[in-house]
């Protein structure tokens, strides 16, 4: 039993590690699908609420898991357009990790 709890807790901590991107790690640009695009940024008290509310607007269901921010495009009409939305209290990473969906989508 011991072994199974210690195997459980190997696996939900390296899991939560693997969805954690690394600020320096390098990316190339190859992927992005626009190198020019229209940022909005929006400071929230609460970014889930938020968040959940604009993906169900634009008819995406909502995240379903906790979020600390969230981007969203808009590829139509010749134009990108860009939403972000963070804490009105956010850090370089979280708002760079945003920016990075802007130019290259669903990219993680």
């Amino acid at each position: 039993m011991k072994r199974l709890l210690a195997l459980l807790v190997m696996l939900v901590c390296s899991s939560a590690l693997a969805f954690r991107d690394d600020p320096l790690q390098s990316f190339g640009t190859g992927k992005n699908f626009t190198n020019q695009t229209a940022i909005t940024w929006l400071p929230v008290n609460n970014v889930q609420v938020r968040c959940e509310a604009e993906s169900r607007k634009r008819g995406l269901g909502g995240f379903g898991y906790s979020v600390e921010a969230c981007a969203f495009w808009d590829k139509s009409y010749g134009q990108h357009i860009c939403t972000i939305i963070t804490s009105k209290e956010t850090n370089m990473h979280t708002l760079g990790h945003e920016v990075r969906h802007c130019f290259q989508g669903s990219w993680h």
